[in-house]
C-alpha cells in the first residue's frame, strides 16, 4: 500500500511539478513587486491585501475536497 502511494506522489510530482513551479514562481514575482511598493504606493499594497483576505474568506475547504476526490 505504501508502495502504491509512493508512486501516486511521484507521479503526481512528475505530472504537476513544472506547472507548480510556475505557479511559485508567478507567486515570488507578485510579493516582490508588493513588497516594492510598500514605501512608495501604500495605499495600493494595502488594497492588495485586502483582496487577499477577501479571498481566504471565500474559500470553500468542503468544496476544494468534493472536487480533488472527482
Amino acid at each position: 500500500m505504501f508502495e502504491n502511494f509512493t508512486k501516486l506522489l511521484e507521479n503526481s510530482v512528475s505530472a504537476y511539478g513544472f506547472k507548480i513551479q510556475d505557479m511559485a514562481e508567478a507567486r515570488r514575482a507578485e510579493l516582490a513587486s508588493i513588497k516594492a511598493k510598500i514605501r512608495t504606493r501604500p495605499e495600493e499594497v494595502e488594497a492588495w491585501f485586502d483582496e487577499e483576505i477577501h479571498k481566504l474568506k471565500g474559500i470553500d475547504i468542503n468544496d476544494i475536497l468534493r472536487k480533488a476526490r472527482l
